[in-house]
Parts: C-alpha cells; structure tokens; sequence
C-alpha cells in the first residue's frame, strides 16, 4: 500500500493537448492498477524545472535531458501505435514507483 499518492507530471510542447490526452490515459492506467495518484500538465521546456517536484515525469514529445525522476514517453496514448505495449510499461513503471513511496 503506498503511503500517498503517486505526484505525476506530463508534458506536451503547449502543456494543453496532447497533455490532456495522455493524463487521461495515465489515469485510467492508475485506476485499473489501484495507484492513487495527482496528476500535473506543462509543457517540455518546464519539465527539469518541475521534475524535482514529483515522483515520474511522462511525455508525448522526446526529451533527451537527464532528471531526478523516472521518464518515460507516452506518445502511445496519442498515436495508438503500441499502445498496450507502453500501457503496460507504464502500469509496471507506475507500481515500482508507488511501492517507493
């Protein structure tokens, strides 16, 4: 049982579509796995200065820079292209991080 929710920040290149899209995404991801979670959205050029702030950062853009946090990018969720491969590394990647907490 984790000891409180799992802090999530996605970024798009606005922070407004794409974001949106693939939170909704994540959130269903956490509600079939029973992870409580608090979603965040902004755009990539706020990602390292956000990511010290919250336990996993996902993306739907690449981003090459290193942070203190799990990075994983969902464009999946967007496109559709190996969707249920990226839920499922998602799910796995969200479950080791909440059993950090």
């Amino acid at each position: 049982m984790q000891g409180r929710p799992v802090k999530i920040l996605i970024a798009c290149g606005s922070g407004i579509a794409t974001s949106t899209l693939a939170a909704q995404g994540v959130r269903e991801i956490c509600e079939e796995r029973g992870i409580e979670a608090v979603i965040q959205k902004s755009n990539m050029s706020e990602v390292m200065s956000k990511a010290s702030q919250v336990d996993i950062v996902f993306t739907t853009n690449m981003y090459r820079e290193e942070l203190p946090v799990p990075l994983m990018s969902v464009t999946a969720l967007i496109t559709g292209i190996g969707e249920e491969a990226v839920k499922k590394k998602c799910g796995d990647l969200l479950e080791e991080v909440a059993s950090k907490i």
